[in-house]
């Protein structure tokens, strides 16, 4: 069974395009993860002006990503997931409550894991997982957060719709608004899911506008996200080869300001008011 992505982008005539693409599983054989990257080209076409984009999908035991060639076009893509799997993942998102938890617990192994004595090359490799899981638990609560408040509730939906410049520009006929009545929720949570979550220049304006919350200044996280990339793709040297800087310290300093960060979120996030009556 293939595995599946889902992407999206605005093509050069203003039409945004959804669409899903093939993700080649990682070499699986490989023994480190920089050799496990795959790599697979698809065709992708504008449905309204027909024009034709190359996208590449790169996976590695890390993750997959997204990306093209064709232009100054940014793809969003959501994680890899078999057919059948992906609305299952929607509804828990929508539906579950437990964000935080998930959040603390991802945290406490990697406060564990921080205490273990581990020496040589092996514990570089350990920093660099750890380094990348931090960042990736924060965009996994900042994801699901705003999903599961913004699809339960009509409120933070019309905010979303009216100053989002992506999703206001969708356009429905009276017959399609009644048929998506019943699959509001789904209709919005597939759109932001595939968001990515860590592209904080676009994350910033949306909680502002829509979750009414201001991250202030989160100079640090924009870095973070930087240096997990090459934790990622490159198993913690930078382009030129360098080993990056994720010492226990810089570690420990990661996961006190990701928790302070989630914390004060998580105050927010229980001042919502869910309102399943929705705005039509």
């Amino acid at each position: 069974m293939s595995l599946l992505m889902n992407i999206s982008f605005d093509c050069e005539c203003g039409e945004h395009v959804n669409e899903i693409v093939y993700v080649q599983p990682p070499d699986f054989s490989a023994e480190k993860t920089k050799d496990s990257q795959t790599d697979s080209w698809q065709e992708v076409y504008c449905p309204s002006c027909d024009k034709e984009y190359t996208i590449q999908v790169t996976n590695t035991f890390y993750g997959a990503m997204a990306s093209t060639d064709s232009g100054n076009i940014d793809i969003n893509y959501g994680n890899p997931y078999y057919p059948g799997d992906d609305q299952d993942e929607l509804n828990w998102v929508i539906e579950s409550q437990n964000q935080i938890d998930i959040f603390k617990a991802q945290i406490s192994s990697v406060e564990r894991l921080l205490s273990i004595e581990i020496e040589g090359d092996a514990k570089f490799s350990m920093q660099v997982m750890l380094y990348g899981h931090v960042v990736a638990a924060v965009e996994a609560y900042l994801s699901s957060t705003f999903i599961h408040n913004v699809t339960n509730s009509d409120r933070l939906i019309r905010k979303l719709v009216e100053t989002d410049p992506t999703f206001s520009k969708r356009t429905f006929t009276l017959k399609e608004i009644f048929e998506k009545r019943e699959s509001i929720k789904l209709t919005v949570a597939n759109y932001l899911k595939d968001i990515i979550f860590h592209d904080l220049k676009k994350i910033k304006p949306m909680y502002r506008d829509v979750f009414e919350y201001d991250f202030g200044d989160i100079s640090w996280l924009f870095q973070a996200v930087l240096v997990r990339h090459h934790c990622v793709h490159r198993a913690g040297y930078d382009k030129d080869g360098n080993k990056i800087e994720v010492s226990d310290e810089v570690l420990r300093d990661l996961v006190f300001k990701s928790v302070e960060l989630v914390e004060a979120l998580e105050v927010r996030a229980k001042e919502i008011e869910f309102d399943n009556e929705l705005p039509f």
